[in-house]
């Protein structure tokens, strides 16, 4: 998984969601980012982003990693052809493979509450369209390359002779 903004860092400082919280008994108060990442292998589609709920500089840290995966539960079966596995991917979770604090569930919560808009959820599946391509691009890229060892130059002497 790789941050949306390595291929994208403006886009990204202009829609990364941000929310400010105070008086919270669950979370201390401060502004937080969802920080997208995105699968970089290029034969997945898994449709599906991770958030790492990270505070704002100068005191930056993680307090939760967020799976959330926007298509059907039908959609996750068919494509890890394990039923089991597709629930844990349908809708947002606590991503088990990512850092997490004890405000994790909490912010769980918050960004279930964020992810009821819809346009916000459309932009996420926008932003994952981009890295995708981005990432065949650069696949492309790598397999148009011309093949073989590139030879160094030939090194000189100041006098002009090889070395």
């Amino acid at each position: 998984m790789i941050p949306f903004y390595t291929y994208f860092p403006d886009l990204a400082a202009r829609e990364t969601r941000t929310v400010t919280l105070q008086g919270r008994d669950d979370i201390p108060d401060g502004e937080y980012g969802l920080v997208e990442f995105y699968c970089d292998e290029p034969d997945c589609d898994c449709r599906r982003v991770i958030f790492r709920v990270v505070s704002a500089p100068p005191h930056r840290r993680t307090w939760a990693t967020i799976n959330y995966g926007w298509e059907t539960p039908e959609f996750y079966a068919r494509w890890m052809r394990d039923a089991e596995m597709a629930a844990k991917l349908q809708g947002a979770t606590l991503e088990p493979f990512g850092p997490q604090s004890k405000y994790s569930s909490a912010f769980l919560e918050l960004v279930q509450w964020v992810l009821q808009d819809k346009a916000y959820v459309r932009r996420l599946q926008t932003h994952y369209r981009l890295f995708k391509e981005a990432v065949a691009a650069r696949q492309a890229a790598r397999r148009n390359r011309p093949q073989g060892r590139r030879q160094s130059p030939k090194r000189r002497s100041s006098k002009g002779r090889k070395l």
